[in-house]
C-alpha cells in the first residue's frame, strides 16, 4: 500500500477511534454526528447518490437508494469531508462523475472502504466465517461487490 492510501487508512481508523467503535457495522451516523455533519435523506435524481455542503456542515443522501448504497455514500461524503476534498464547494457524488475516475472520487471511495470494512476486522472475521463474502457483505453491512474488492485488496481472493 502507498504512503498516500495508508494516511487515509489511517484517517479512517481515527474516525472509528472517535465512536469507540471495534466491530461491524459501522455506525457510519455516528461518525458523521462526531464531525458535527447532519444526514439529510433527499429525492435527487438517481443519478445522484449524495452531496457534501461543506460550508453547511451537511451531507445529502438519495432516500429512493437501497440502505447499504446509503451507508456507502455517507461514507463517501464523510471521507470528502474528512480529506478536506473541494475546499469549501459543495461536493456532488454520482454515476454522472465517472463512477470514481478522477483522483478525489478514488479517495473518497478508499475512505469509504477503509472505514466501513476495515483491514483487521475484515481478517479477523475471514478467519472466523471463511471466504464467504455474502456473509461478509452481510456481517459489514457492505454491498457484496464492495466486499468482493476488499478481498481482493487484501489478497484473499485471486
Amino acid at each position: 500500500m502507498n504512503e498516500h492510501l495508508h494516511y487515509i487508512e489511517t484517517l479512517a481508523n481515527n474516525a472509528l477511534k472517535s465512536i469507540d467503535c471495534t466491530e461491524p457495522p459501522v455506525p457510519v451516523d455516528k461518525i458523521a454526528e462526531k464531525l458535527e455533519l447532519r444526514v439529510i435523506p433527499f429525492k435527487f435524481p438517481d443519478s445522484i447518490s449524495g452531496v457534501l455542503r461543506k460550508g453547511k456542515k451537511a451531507i445529502g443522501v438519495n432516500e429512493a437508494h437501497h440502505a447499504i448504497r446509503q451507508r456507502f455514500t455517507i461514507a463517501h461524503e464523510i471521507g470528502h469531508f474528512v480529506l478536506n476534498h473541494g475546499n469549501d464547494e459543495d461536493m456532488v457524488d454520482g454515476s454522472f462523475n465517472g463512477g470514481g475516475s478522477n483522483g478525489i472520487e478514488r479517495e473518497a471511495n478508499a475512505f469509504a472502504s477503509f472505514l466501513l470494512m476495515p483491514r483487521e476486522w475484515v481478517l479477523d472475521r475471514h478467519k472466523k466465517i471463511g471466504l464467504d463474502p455474502k456473509k461478509l457483505a452481510k456481517e459489514f453491512n457492505v454491498s457484496e461487490q464492495a466486499m468482493t474488492i476488499k478481498l481482493l485488496e487484501l489478497d484473499l481472493i485471486k
